[in-house]
Protein backbone atom coordinates (compact mmCIF):
# COMPACT_ATOMS: atom_id res chain seq x y z
CA UNK A 1 0.00 0.00 0.00
CA UNK A 2 2.76 2.44 0.95
CA UNK A 3 4.65 1.59 -2.24
CA UNK A 4 1.54 2.33 -4.33
CA UNK A 5 0.95 5.62 -2.55
CA UNK A 6 4.56 6.59 -3.13
CA UNK A 7 4.30 5.86 -6.85
CA UNK A 8 1.20 8.06 -7.15
CA UNK A 9 2.92 10.81 -5.18
CA UNK A 10 5.99 10.59 -7.43
CA UNK A 11 3.81 10.79 -10.55
CA UNK A 12 2.02 13.82 -9.13
CA UNK A 13 5.25 15.59 -8.13
CA UNK A 14 6.93 14.91 -11.46
CA UNK A 15 4.21 16.74 -13.39
CA UNK A 16 3.78 19.35 -10.64
CA UNK A 17 7.36 20.60 -10.86
CA UNK A 18 7.17 20.70 -14.67
CA UNK A 19 3.93 22.73 -14.70
CA UNK A 20 5.42 25.15 -12.13
CA UNK A 21 2.04 26.81 -11.56
CA UNK A 22 3.22 28.74 -8.49
CA UNK A 23 6.23 30.11 -10.35
CA UNK A 24 4.03 31.11 -13.29
CA UNK A 25 1.39 32.90 -11.20
CA UNK A 26 3.12 36.31 -11.61
CA UNK A 27 3.12 35.86 -15.40
CA UNK A 28 -0.56 34.91 -15.40
CA UNK A 29 -1.44 37.83 -13.17
CA UNK A 30 0.51 40.31 -15.28
CA UNK A 31 -1.30 39.36 -18.51
CA UNK A 32 -4.77 39.20 -16.94
CA UNK A 33 -4.68 42.01 -14.37
CA UNK A 34 -6.58 44.41 -16.66
CA UNK A 35 -9.51 42.01 -17.09
CA UNK A 36 -12.55 42.19 -14.79
CA UNK A 37 -12.80 39.33 -12.24
CA UNK A 38 -15.56 37.48 -14.14
CA UNK A 39 -13.53 37.57 -17.36
CA UNK A 40 -10.43 36.30 -15.56
CA UNK A 41 -12.40 33.30 -14.25
CA UNK A 42 -13.55 32.53 -17.81
CA UNK A 43 -9.96 32.72 -19.04
CA UNK A 44 -8.82 30.32 -16.29
CA UNK A 45 -11.57 27.79 -17.06
CA UNK A 46 -10.86 27.90 -20.78
CA UNK A 47 -7.10 27.60 -20.27
CA UNK A 48 -7.33 24.66 -17.87
CA UNK A 49 -9.74 22.85 -20.22
CA UNK A 50 -7.43 23.32 -23.22
CA UNK A 51 -4.36 22.27 -21.21
CA UNK A 52 -6.15 19.20 -19.81
CA UNK A 53 -7.28 18.15 -23.30
CA UNK A 54 -3.74 18.47 -24.66
CA UNK A 55 -2.22 16.52 -21.77
CA UNK A 56 -4.81 13.74 -22.05
CA UNK A 57 -4.39 13.52 -25.83
CA UNK A 58 -0.61 13.15 -25.59
CA UNK A 59 -0.92 10.72 -22.68
CA UNK A 60 -3.13 8.45 -24.80
CA UNK A 61 -1.74 9.00 -28.31
CA UNK A 62 1.79 10.24 -27.69
CA UNK A 63 3.38 6.77 -27.58
CA UNK A 64 1.66 5.75 -30.85
CA UNK A 65 2.90 8.91 -32.49
CA UNK A 66 6.42 7.94 -31.43
CA UNK A 67 5.99 4.46 -32.94
CA UNK A 68 4.92 5.94 -36.28
CA UNK A 69 8.19 7.86 -36.42
CA UNK A 70 10.17 4.84 -35.11
CA UNK A 71 11.34 6.66 -31.99
CA UNK A 72 12.07 4.54 -28.90
CA UNK A 73 11.12 5.56 -25.38
CA UNK A 74 14.81 5.93 -24.54
CA UNK A 75 15.30 8.22 -27.56
CA UNK A 76 12.33 10.31 -26.50
CA UNK A 77 13.43 10.31 -22.86
CA UNK A 78 16.86 11.67 -23.83
CA UNK A 79 15.30 14.35 -26.04
CA UNK A 80 12.82 15.17 -23.31
CA UNK A 81 15.59 15.30 -20.72
CA UNK A 82 17.62 17.72 -22.86
CA UNK A 83 14.52 19.86 -23.40
CA UNK A 84 13.68 19.87 -19.69
CA UNK A 85 17.26 20.80 -18.88
CA UNK A 86 17.08 23.77 -21.25
CA UNK A 87 13.77 24.83 -19.68
CA UNK A 88 15.35 24.54 -16.22
CA UNK A 89 18.38 26.64 -17.23
CA UNK A 90 16.10 29.32 -18.68
CA UNK A 91 14.11 29.30 -15.45
CA UNK A 92 17.25 29.59 -13.32
CA UNK A 93 18.61 32.43 -15.45
CA UNK A 94 15.27 34.23 -15.38
CA UNK A 95 14.86 34.33 -19.15
CA UNK A 96 11.58 35.93 -20.26
CA UNK A 97 9.35 33.42 -22.00
CA UNK A 98 6.66 35.63 -23.51
CA UNK A 99 6.04 38.96 -25.11
CA UNK A 100 2.92 41.07 -24.61
CA UNK A 101 -0.15 39.33 -26.00
CA UNK A 102 -3.58 40.47 -27.10
CA UNK A 103 -6.33 39.82 -24.52
CA UNK A 104 -8.15 37.25 -26.67
CA UNK A 105 -5.00 35.13 -26.88
CA UNK A 106 -4.39 34.86 -23.14
CA UNK A 107 -6.60 31.82 -22.48
CA UNK A 108 -4.68 29.69 -24.98
CA UNK A 109 -1.26 31.37 -25.14
CA UNK A 110 0.57 31.60 -22.81
CA UNK A 111 -1.61 30.08 -20.08
CA UNK A 112 -2.85 26.82 -21.62
CA UNK A 113 0.27 26.35 -23.70
CA UNK A 114 3.17 26.52 -23.13
CA UNK A 115 2.72 27.37 -19.43
CA UNK A 116 0.56 24.37 -18.55
CA UNK A 117 0.72 22.04 -21.54
CA UNK A 118 4.19 22.82 -22.82
CA UNK A 119 6.71 20.41 -24.38
CA UNK A 120 8.04 19.41 -20.97
CA UNK A 121 4.65 18.49 -19.51
CA UNK A 122 3.58 16.71 -22.73
CA UNK A 123 6.69 14.55 -22.55
CA UNK A 124 6.07 13.92 -18.85
CA UNK A 125 2.56 12.51 -19.34
CA UNK A 126 3.86 10.18 -22.07
CA UNK A 127 6.61 9.09 -19.69
CA UNK A 128 4.08 8.43 -16.91
CA UNK A 129 2.11 6.08 -19.20
CA UNK A 130 5.10 3.71 -19.30
CA UNK A 131 6.50 1.36 -16.61
CA UNK A 132 7.26 1.77 -13.74
CA UNK A 133 4.16 3.99 -13.88
CA UNK A 134 0.85 3.32 -15.64
CA UNK A 135 -2.11 5.07 -17.33
CA UNK A 136 -3.77 5.31 -13.91
CA UNK A 137 -0.77 7.24 -12.58
CA UNK A 138 -0.77 9.52 -15.63
CA UNK A 139 -4.50 10.30 -15.47
CA UNK A 140 -4.34 10.84 -11.72
CA UNK A 141 -1.40 13.21 -12.10
CA UNK A 142 -3.13 15.18 -14.86
CA UNK A 143 -6.40 15.47 -12.93
CA UNK A 144 -4.74 16.44 -9.63
CA UNK A 145 -2.38 18.96 -11.18
CA UNK A 146 -4.92 20.68 -13.40
CA UNK A 147 -7.30 20.94 -10.44
CA UNK A 148 -4.55 22.53 -8.34
CA UNK A 149 -3.67 24.82 -11.25
CA UNK A 150 -7.30 25.96 -11.47
CA UNK A 151 -7.48 26.68 -7.73
CA UNK A 152 -4.16 28.54 -7.62
CA UNK A 153 -4.85 30.60 -10.74
CA UNK A 154 -8.34 31.55 -9.59
CA UNK A 155 -6.73 32.80 -6.38
CA UNK A 156 -3.56 34.16 -8.02
CA UNK A 157 -3.99 37.63 -6.52
CA UNK A 158 -4.37 36.16 -3.02
CA UNK A 159 -1.38 33.84 -3.53
CA UNK A 160 0.79 36.77 -4.62
CA UNK A 161 -0.29 38.79 -1.60
CA UNK A 162 0.65 35.89 0.70
CA UNK A 163 4.01 34.84 -0.70
CA UNK A 164 4.86 38.03 -2.58
CA UNK A 165 6.49 38.31 -5.98
CA UNK A 166 9.88 37.57 -4.45
CA UNK A 167 8.54 34.39 -2.82
CA UNK A 168 7.02 33.25 -6.13
CA UNK A 169 10.33 33.94 -7.87
CA UNK A 170 12.26 31.92 -5.25
CA UNK A 171 9.85 28.97 -5.57
CA UNK A 172 10.21 29.13 -9.34
CA UNK A 173 14.02 28.92 -9.04
CA UNK A 174 13.80 25.95 -6.68
CA UNK A 175 11.45 24.12 -9.05
CA UNK A 176 13.75 24.92 -11.98
CA UNK A 177 16.63 23.29 -10.09
CA UNK A 178 14.50 20.21 -9.39
CA UNK A 179 13.56 20.02 -13.08
CA UNK A 180 17.27 20.13 -14.00
CA UNK A 181 17.99 17.21 -11.66
CA UNK A 182 15.08 15.20 -13.10
CA UNK A 183 16.30 15.94 -16.63
CA UNK A 184 19.80 14.64 -15.83
CA UNK A 185 18.26 11.51 -14.28
CA UNK A 186 16.16 10.83 -17.39
CA UNK A 187 19.18 11.17 -19.68
CA UNK A 188 21.29 8.94 -17.41
CA UNK A 189 18.67 6.17 -17.26
CA UNK A 190 18.23 6.18 -21.04
CA UNK A 191 21.97 6.06 -21.73
CA UNK A 192 22.31 3.11 -19.34
CA UNK A 193 19.40 1.31 -21.08
CA UNK A 194 20.84 1.91 -24.55
CA UNK A 195 24.30 0.74 -23.43
CA UNK A 196 22.76 -2.43 -21.94
CA UNK A 197 20.91 -3.14 -25.21
CA UNK A 198 24.11 -2.71 -27.22
CA UNK A 199 26.04 -5.06 -24.90
CA UNK A 200 23.35 -7.75 -25.18
CA UNK A 201 23.05 -7.49 -28.97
Amino acid sequence: MLEQLRSFFEAFILLFVILDVVGNIPIFYSVTKDFPPTERIKIIKSSVKVASALLLFFAVAGWYILKVFNVSMDDFRIAGGILLFIIAVEGLLGKEKFTKLRPEEVSVVPLATPLLAGPGSLYTVIYLMQPPYSPVHAFFSIAANTLIAWVLLVNSEKVLSKIGRRGAAILSKIMAFIIAAIAVSMIRVSIVNIAAQIMHS
